[in-house]
């Protein structure tokens, strides 16, 4: 195959779009800044729920893109700010009509955007479940389930799901429950049936008995996880490819900055899958490789 000329090239970069949740601090602006960098997208969107903070990302990305010398392609790459806020679906609605009558496509969602309540908050174990669910995975599912027309018209389109090791498919106990979520034919509607229940026997206080973890935040993140295997499999004939990734214990709001890892390096275990050359499809990244969920 003949590579593309430097002119092909910036015509095709000219016309690719990201949009990265959760964009305004932390975890989501780096991936954001980095995906900006690469010079493989002539527009990144910060998807932010406040729209102070999101402009002043947008500043600084732009700060930083003037900044390079001599000027590269990442130089003309565009950055914009839209209002998301993950969990409301009016919100994925608008946010869909904004990039559906803008661009008309978007070739990478990174799905960043996530919620966890501290350890230290006394909000009862039952009343964090549904919030923590209800953002991190039904959330999240509604805002993909919204884009994926978009995504399907995208060039080389890719979804990147942030989840994490808490994620974990062990911390489930039972193997009934593991098998059954872990499935190559598990389906989305399966799989929100299980989440469903899982917060059922939660707030029954029976999840313990039924086999469950003891973890809402990791529950919806393994709910993320098994969610990117589902869509890998069911747009892999659309040409979409979807992983998902661990950025690791990093230094954010998120771990009250506990976590040893600078949020920019964790940001690469997200950019990795969304810019790689021939990247592959329903995989976990961590640590900068793919890594194997199923054993975790």
């Amino acid at each position: 195959m003949i590579p593309p000329s430097a002119a092909a090239f910036a015509a095709q970069k000219a016309t690719r779009i990201a949009l990265v949740t959760g964009a305004n601090k932390g975890i989501g602006l780096y991936i954001a800044l980095q995906l900006a960098m690469s010079g493989l997208f002539g527009r990144v969107i910060l998807g932010c729920r406040d729209a102070r903070r999101g402009e002043a990302a947008v500043a600084l990305i732009e700060s930083q893109l003037s900044a390079i010398k001599p000027p590269s392609s990442a130089s003309s790459t565009n950055v914009s700010f839209l209002p998301l806020t993950l969990g409301d679906t009016q919100s994925h609605r608008a946010l869909r009509q904004s990039l559906e009558e803008q661009y008309g496509k978007l070739d990478v969602l990174v799905n960043n955007a996530a919620m966890a309540f501290k350890g230290a908050d006394p909000t009862p174990h039952q009343e964090q479940c549904k919030p923590t669910l209800d953002v991190n995975f039904r959330g999240t599912v509604d805002l993909t389930e919204e884009l994926l027309p978009l995504l399907r018209r995208g060039e080389d389109a890719r979804i990147v799901n942030v989840a994490s090791m808490s994620g974990r498919l062990s911390q489930i106990p039972s193997s009934d429950l593991r098998s059954k979520l872990s499935s190559p034919d598990l389906t989305m509607s399966d799989l929100q049936k299980y989440v469903d229940q899982y917060e059922k026997d939660v707030l029954n206080g029976t999840y313990r008995q039924k086999g469950w973890g003891g973890s809402n935040y990791g529950m919806s993140k393994l709910a993320v996880i098994a969610a990117t295997r589902i869509w890998a499999r069911d747009e892999a004939a659309n040409g979409v490819k979807v992983n998902c990734c661990c950025p690791g214990y990093c230094d954010t709001d998120m771990t009250s900055h506990k976590g040893p890892r600078p949020p920019e390096e964790g940001a690469k275990n997200a950019v990795i899958p969304a810019t790689m050359e021939n990247v592959p499809t329903g995989h976990f990244f961590q640590n900068y490789e793919i890594s194997d969920w199923l054993t975790s």
